[in-house]
């Protein structure tokens, strides 16, 4: 039987292959050192400015690719290169009126990339060449998520790609967590979530794939075994009774320790290790509403946005490493803005963040002069 294009060697296709993995082992190799000193240096060096031209509501990085996505508040993408602060892609999502884009994630980064969008209408969008306004291709879209109930405040739809099985974790405002095996578009679970509250974010073990952990609304962490029967699948549970603050973010780093953080609405950022019942560390990093929070992939830091328009960096200690101000267009009307959207580059020592009413995306990075004085 004839080997298809991609294993043929000398083809366009397997020379492609065979660069863009050199060109991967090179990223991954230049960033290696970098974990020495992140947590130690500032990260007040501005890299650009990217106008948007509409409000940054989302934003995520790819792993290889100079490619930064970013969702409005609505169903728009915008598809930027980074560092050539040029933009690609511009298209329409096609979610419906009064529902928005709650979350993106880029998959297959390895190879040829492609694009997941959830929109709190239940609904997973599945793009290839999203990096060209010609070219660009909705390759499947599917119902994830349906019977969502309504409320005040509401998470919309949050996913998590596990690349190691090839499938889709969604929650939000359900009562479950759907595991999707995303090729077959088949739903091969339903773990019932245990909370009468809305599921806010979603982070698995990158590694095997078996474990995830849901953040709630009402404050609780919940770990969960794809491994065990549905309603057997919670394997530990962290609540305090005394902090029932909204999830903002939990996420279990790729490398590194491969810490879990999570972050909540209240300033408190705790780390923990789900073998123990209480966290390792617990910090309460602002004294404003925290409304965004993200942790790099490698490096052993995280970055919280406030609504007194911050975006604080630390270490995994909790150590302050750098309070940064995004610009803003109009700095007179909007110094007091909310943070609306952070992100790190998943290798590089990138951080991205952008401010409510304003369109500009902020590109800091790290120094590699002296280290701070953490003492």
């Amino acid at each position: 039987m004839k080997p298809s294009e991609a294993d043929e060697p000398g083809s366009t296709e397997y020379n492609e292959r065979l660069w863009r993995r050199s060109r991967n082992e090179t990223i991954l190799r230049e960033t290696q050192p970098m974990k020495q000193f992140a947590g130690s240096h500032r990260w007040n060096n501005q890299l650009g400015i990217v106008n948007n031209g509409a409000q940054p509501a989302k934003m995520t990085f790819h792993q290889f690719e100079d490619h930064l996505a970013v969702s409005d508040d609505g169903n728009t993408v915008n598809i930027w290169d980074w560092k050539k602060q040029g933009r690609l892609s511009r298209f329409s999502n096609g979610n419906p009126s009064g529902s928005k884009i709650s979350d993106m994630k880029f998959i297959n980064e390895d190879d040829q990339a492609i694009l997941l969008t959830g929109s709190s209408d239940g609904v997973i969008r599945v793009y290839r060449n999203y990096d060209s306004d010609q070219n660009i291709q909705l390759a499947s879209a599917w119902r994830a998520l349906t019977h969502m109930i309504p409320s005040n405040v509401n998470s919309g739809m949050v996913f998590d790609w596990q690349q190691v099985t090839g499938r889709v974790l969604v929650a939000g405002d359900v009562r479950v967590i759907r595991v999707w095996y995303a090729a077959h578009e088949t739903c091969v679970m339903d773990i019932p979530a245990r909370s009468g509250s809305c599921v806010t974010s979603l982070t698995s073990d990158q590694m095997t794939g078996n474990l995830f952990v849901a953040g709630f609304g009402d404050g609780a962490v919940r770990v969960f075994d794809t491994r065990c029967r549905p309603q057997e699948s919670m394997i530990r549970k962290w609540k305090d009774e005394n902090d029932r603050q909204w999830i903002k973010s939990v996420h279990m780093q790729r490398g590194g320790q491969r810490e879990l953080l999570s972050a909540s609405r209240n300033g408190k950022v705790k780390v923990w290790d789900i073998r123990m019942d209480k966290p390792l560390h617990s910090f309460q990093v602002t004294r404003d509403t925290l409304r965004t929070a993200s942790t790099h992939e490698h490096l052993p830091v995280f970055a919280v946005g406030t609504s007194a328009h911050e975006v604080k960096v630390f270490n995994l200690d909790g150590r302050p490493l750098s309070r940064l101000e995004p610009y803003s267009s109009f700095l007179h009307q909007n110094r007091g803005s909310p943070i609306s959207a952070t992100a790190f580059h998943p290798h590089r020592p990138l951080l991205g963040c952008a401010s409510q009413g304003d369109h500009h995306i902020n590109l800091f990075t790290c120094e590699q002069a002296e280290p701070l004085h953490l003492g």
